[in-house]
């Protein structure tokens, strides 16, 4: 039961961090409040995570947040391919005023957050080794 709880809080956990990612695209507000909404949407994921990693007495933690990062990163950065393809196609730009997008254009804040999200990730789950696999017991 544990196990479940686990993966739902990660999947919580990447669901507001994908949330924090579309965020970091908005352009309409300044710097600083920009960062302090990024900061602020971040706690819950942390704590989802956190809580996530709990359940399982944070046995192979770096492994699973770096999982967890990894696929949001990689889900966001889908999710702003395909938003570039349908801006690219006539049929959606005559369907979808411009100015539904232009609050959406600060793209390097928000690849910059996809990209640390991915380099997070992957140094969490390249350095998190599964419990027992160690090398201790290739000593065995």
């Amino acid at each position: 039961m544990r196990k479940v709880l686990s993966v739902l809080c990660h999947i919580v956990a990447g669901f507001l961090f994908n949330i924090v990612s579309v965020l970091a695209f908005i352009s309409a507000l300044p710097a600083t409040a920009k960062f302090l909404m990024l900061a602020g949407f971040s706690l819950p994921a942390l704590i989802a995570l956190v809580v996530g990693l709990a359940f399982t007495g944070f046995r192979d933690w770096k492994r699973d947040a770096g999982i967890v990062l990894l696929s949001t990163s990689a889900w966001s950065a889908f999710m702003v391919l395909t938003m570039a393809c349908l801006l690219m196609s006539e049929e959606f730009t005559r369907l979808v005023p411009q100015s539904a997008s232009a609050p959406m254009d600060d793209y390097l804040t928000g690849g910059l957050f996809i990209i640390v999200l991915a380099i997070g990730g992957w140094l969490l789950f390249k350095g998190g080794e599964p419990a027992g696999r160690g090398a201790a017991a290739g000593m065995k």
